[in-house]
């Protein structure tokens, strides 16, 4: 309860300061950012039609976060996830459907679907771009819920720079970056090692809920300018962690070091042909790899064993043209080839995809924008897929802008779901067929060598999947009240076909779950967001943000409103029927989300304040029917204040501080690796030599 009253505090305390309106004479003007994830070219924010958010470089240095889920929890209606490491949720629709970029180029290396964005270092960001809905027009499978693009920095002059952090638990973040540009040469590097003890919430347990671990991240960026109308780039970028595993198996210990590598290569030629004609190709490589090797302390024998490899390539082109001073044709294509090498699967995997993209952006007067793309996938694994996206932007005059965009977003099933075979031993021996590794007649096989005790309902049903398609719609408007006060608003609904979820098919005879995946479900998320920025004076700005959201099963509806679904109340034995408003939709997702920050900035020093609320959301069925029906179905709400402040001084030197988890906020079952309060102090230097 006092989440919720401290939370209304923060707000009526800044409604109060907006609504007062008061009398200040300081002016404030907003940049027009230029984001290039929206339309995959370069486009001021204020003309984008389709909803985009920016983070930029300073406030994610201000609010000192380490790494990328530590930016994207406070944004309005993202929510960080904690399975399978940290994803991200975007207008309720799972990290399975967002597509992480860096520089435009893709991260791989997913886990359950999940790419951890610890994985990420902020230190050398210059700004986030997050596309909210469909993006399948533009970037293809896993763009079904949005792109999130991490722009990092290029080489503006020849500079050298060091931070240092420590923080509770002993953990350390260490930074040195350089760059140096001069005529038509720049070149940038940066480098970080982020360690920590790691931490425990239970002193039952033996290891630590959150292991120890080191980390480093490089990256290198290089460009050439050979004339006005040619250049060339090379970006690199490197990602090696250890980890000290030590857990209970239940009759021995465990203990292991399993690391991650991961390599990028982005080669880039862009050649102008003149003012309205520029062409630009990209090639790209990547490979991710964890490996695990756990063994028993009783007699040094391995335990567990899991290697994982995934390679990825592209080359693609794009060319963009002006047609006269109102309409602007963006056209490529590419072709993607993935390799899997696993010991989870029986087999190397390989798949490729050819693709082909156009988007047309005209403008009909100085009021109305209207894009319209489409996307063609002719995927090896699967029948080819056409994704079409509509965007509409009509500024009505120089305070309000109204947006509409409709698109269409598909997720071909992945290597996991498709060839998994895999049994965990380290956790009671389940194991998981992905849909091309197991067919009823083999579980047949299974049960009468007496390797399984029964075949569940479901094992009757394996089939071949499908790829999951989506529809989303956005309908948002901007209004400027003054230079000091803007406020945008988004209602959204999205609808997911052929949701691929997971199924028990069978049990074996030790009582272990075997799993496997099918295209059973219909779902939707559909709801509204807000976003508020008001300057109190040239200084001090505050912003807040709410997302009001509702999910649910189509098929859950359909039973509920059949009266075909029933459920127990808590303590009791009794079958009722479910009602529609006690159905509460999609686990892990929350009704109400919302922010509240403090920014204060005066010549050399800074301030901060942020609080992030979570409304309650579903974790588990407790009454046998499969859905959220019942208040003990669900985690507690949850309320995080953040503050940092920091200076920097002449000569280059900055000192920064802060605290995360101020009110001490801890779930140790739903929300393990919050390690509650944390301070940090951090000590940096820049040197700076312009070029002129």
């Amino acid at each position: 309860m006092y989440q919720k009253q401290l939370l209304l505090i923060l707000f009526t305390f800044a409604g109060g300061f907006v609504l007062a309106q008061q009398k200040d004479t300081a002016s404030f003007t907003e940049l027009d950012e230029v984001v290039v994830t929206a339309t995959k070219t370069e486009r001021k924010l204020s003309n984008v039609a389709v909803p985009v958010k920016v983070i930029s470089g300073k406030t994610i240095q201000q609010s000192g976060s380490l790494r990328l889920n530590n930016i994207l929890q406070e944004q309005p209606g993202l929510y960080i996830t904690n399975s399978f490491g940290n994803g991200v949720q975007v207008q309720g629709l799972s990290p399975d459907y967002v597509l992480i970029l860096v520089d435009g180029e893709p991260l791989v290396g997913r886990n359950g679907g999940v790419l951890d964005l610890n994985r990420i270092t902020v230190n050398n960001i210059k700004k986030i771009e997050i596309v909210k809905g469909p993006s399948s027009s533009l970037y293809g499978s896993e763009a079904m819920g949005g792109v999130i693009n991490i722009i990092t920095q290029n080489a503006s002059n020849s500079a050298l720079d060091a931070s240092l952090r420590y923080a509770k638990y002993s953990s350390i973040d260490a930074n040195l970056s350089g760059s140096f540009k001069h005529k038509g040469f720049s070149f940038s590097a940066f480098g970080n090692r982020n360690s920590s003890d790691g931490f425990s919430n239970s002193n039952a347990t033996v290891g630590k809920t959150v292991n120890p671990f080191y980390n480093y991240t490089g990256q290198v960026k290089i460009q050439q300018e050979f004339s006005a109308n040619l250049k060339a780039g090379l970006g690199f970028r490197y990602f090696y962690e250890k980890q000290n595993d030590l857990y209970s198996t239940g009759s021995d210990i465990a203990y292991g070091n399993p690391d991650i590598k991961e390599y990028n290569l982005a080669p880039f030629v862009s050649y102008k042909v003149n003012a309205n004609l520029r062409t630009t190709i990209r090639t790209y490589f990547s490979q991710f790899q964890s490996e695990a090797k756990d063994y028993l302390k009783s007699n040094n024998s391995l335990y567990y064993d899991d290697f994982f490899q995934q390679r990825f390539s592209r080359v693609e082109s794009q060319t963009d043209l002006n047609i006269g001073s109102s309409n602007n044709l963006s056209a490529g294509g590419g072709y993607t080839w993935e390799r899997l090498n696993t010991n989870r699967y029986s087999g190397i995997r390989t798949n490729h995809i050819a693709y082909v993209f156009l988007q047309d952006e005209h403008r009909f007067s100085g009021k109305l924008t209207a894009i319209a793309g489409i996307r063609y996938d002719d995927n090896a694994a699967y029948a080819s897929r056409l994704s079409p996206k509509l965007a509409l932007r009509y500024k009505a005059d120089s305070k309000l802008a109204l947006t509409a965009s409709y698109g269409a977003g598909f997720k071909a099933p992945d290597f996991r779901q498709l060839y998994l075979n895999f049994t965990n031993n380290a956790a009671g021996g389940y194991t998981v067929y992905g849909a091309n590794e197991i067919t009823f007649a083999q579980l047949e096989q299974q049960k009468t060598a007496g390797i399984l005790a029964d075949i569940s309902a479901f094992g009757y049903q394996l089939q071949l999947l499908k790829p999951e398609y989506s529809t989303g719609l956005n309908v948002g408007a901007t209004y400027q009240f003054s230079r000091k006060l803007g406020i945008k608003l988004n209602v959204f609904r999205n609808d997911i076909s052929n949701l691929i979820v997971t199924r028990i098919i069978a049990t074996k005879t030790t009582g272990a779950p075997v799993y496997s995946y099918f295209n059973v479900n219909s779902a939707f998320t559909e709801g509204a967001e807000s976003e508020v920025t008001y300057h109190f004076t040239k200084n001090l700005r505050a912003e807040a943000g709410y997302q009001f959201m509702i999910t649910a099963d189509k098929e859950v509806l359909r039973q509920i409103k059949a009266g075909q679904l029933y459920g127990k109340k808590q303590g009791s034995l009794v079958s009722e029927e479910v009602k529609r408003n006690e159905y509460g939709g999609l686990t892990d997702r929350s009704k109400h989300m919302a922010n509240l920050k403090f920014f204060y900035e005066k010549s050399n020093w800074f301030a901060t304040a942020r609080a992030v609320y979570r409304g309650r959301w579903g974790v588990a069925d407790k009454d046998g029917n499969l859905i959220l029906n019942r208040d003990d179905e669900y985690a507690k709400a949850m309320l995080q204040l953040n503050l940092s402040a920091g200076i920097h001084f002449k000569n280059g030197l900055g000192i920064k501080a802060g605290v995360d988890n101020l009110l001490n906020y801890q779930d140790k079952v739903y929300q393990a690796n919050q390690p509650g309060i944390t301070c940090y102090a951090t000590v940096s230097y820049a040197l700076n030599n312009p070029n002129k």
